[in-house]
């Protein structure tokens, strides 16, 4: 693992993170991600957590990333919500566009994108664009929230981990499936709706 600060990290292109594992503060927890586009990526990020497969990651998006082309609807809830929340702990849920289902290779109808609140993440994210992400754990246990626990478990199978100093609420993000008119809460985080 190598530890890195954003500042060296945005100087790296882009295609130098195919397959690799990077990991980094957002606003609520610490995260792993890959590439958005990432096949290798995520099949490791599944292994490093021992992730059941049929559980989806999280989408983090940048500031003015456009999800319209990736989902088939956007309600005027799921609209407000994102207008009010974003950037925030809240995850939202959507069902993916045919465009979507067509670019990745799995088998979810449905795809979940959150805006962190965090500039660091902002600066990773408008660098390499949306990564596939999840918190830093094994499945089932306590999301890990410094580096050097992250370190200790996990380091001889993350590429890079951020380094910059942050501060964390330590809550989850609120997931909320907005893929249908039933809104469905999957999980309450530090937002209430």
């Amino acid at each position: 693992m190598e530890k890195i600060y954003v500042k060296d990290l945005v100087k790296i292109p882009k295609e130098q993170f195919y397959g690799k594992v990077i990991c980094f503060p957002t606003d609520t927890v610490y995260g792993i991600g890959v590439l958005f586009d990432d096949e290798i990526g995520r099949k490791k990020i599944y292994q490093i957590k021992h992730r059941e497969q049929n559980k989806p990651l999280a989408i983090l998006i940048p500031e003015g990333f456009d999800i319209r082309p990736l989902v088939s609807d956007i309600s005027t809830f799921a609209n407000d919500l994102m207008k009010k929340y974003w950037p925030g702990p809240l995850t939202l849920i959507f069902t993916k566009s045919k465009e979507c289902q067509e670019k990745f290779n799995d088998s979810f109808s449905t795809i979940a994108f959150r805006m962190p609140d965090n500039k660091i993440s902002l600066q990773i994210l408008k660098h390499l664009g949306p990564m596939a992400t999840t918190s830093v754990n094994i499945s089932g246990q306590a999301e890990l929230n410094s580096v050097d626990e992250i370190i200790k478990e996990f380091g001889d199978q993350i590429d890079y981990i951020v380094c910059d100093e942050v501060t964390l609420s330590k809550l989850p993000s609120t997931v909320l499936d907005v893929s249908t008119s039933q809104v469905k809460v999957i999980r309450e985080g530090s937002i209430k709706i």
